[in-house]
């Protein structure tokens, strides 16, 4: 066999070197493609954490100042959908009752009752985002809250939703009356586990990060 003068390979030396250096390439490739697709996954696994334990601690911070947590919606929204807002599990909704404030943060009573005026704070989930929306209660006289709006249609009057993940595929609770028994009625609950679960595709693959907690009402 003739031998190149280049290098004293012959051809066929030079094929098969060339061979298992090609060989040896892919897999050095297979293993940090591997290796690089676990690190990615790994770092959105712990990032997906991070988001849906941000969004569930400001649900339960909510839930715990709240003097209510409603079946339905009372305060009017324009932007409501078409039968108006309803505390539904499977709808993946959470209407909550909160006392409105002075911008000293006092809490702003209703003469006639006694009792404190009430926002309404609406945990939603639409597509794979968890919104919250804020009902202000204009009958209650000095009410620093504002009404927000969808982002669509949001203005410098009515601010957008504000967004906590997108990412989210359930948003669940459990609620328990004041002897710690479990109910389906919103108005008998003292106290609220939430849980919430996002996934996210990665590489083919689902990660997927649940959470959950639970609170009690402290203005109820």
């Amino acid at each position: 066999m003739k031998r190149l003068d280049t290098n004293g390979f012959t051809i066929t030396e030079l094929l098969i070197a060339i061979a298992i250096s090609s060989i040896l390439a892919t897999v050095l490739l297979a293993v940090s493609m591997t290796y690089y697709g676990n690190v990615i996954q790994n770092n959105q696994t712990a990032e997906l954490g991070i988001e849906n334990h941000y969004a569930l601690r400001a649900i339960i911070e909510d839930i715990r100042l709240a003097d209510s947590i409603q079946a339905s919606g009372v305060l009017t929204d324009a932007n409501a959908p078409g039968t108006g807002w309803n505390t539904d599990d499977g709808a993946n909704v959470l209407v909550i009752g909160s006392p409105a404030t002075t911008s000293d943060y006092d809490v702003i009573y209703d003469d006639s009752t006694g009792y404190p005026y009430s926002n309404e704070l609406i945990y939603y989930v639409s597509g794979n985002s968890l919104n919250k929306r804020i009902i202000r209660n204009d009958a209650a006289t000095g009410n620093r809250a504002t009404t927000s709006c969808p982002a669509a249609v949001a203005s410098s009057s009515c601010p957008a939703d504000r967004t906590y993940s997108t990412h989210i595929t359930d948003l669940s609770f459990e609620f328990f009356d004041e002897l710690g028994a479990s109910t389906t009625d919103p108005a008998l609950a003292r106290s609220v586990k939430v849980t919430i679960t996002a996934s996210r595709q990665s590489f083919g693959k689902t990660i997927s990060y649940t959470n959950s907690m639970q609170t009690t009402l402290r203005n109820r």
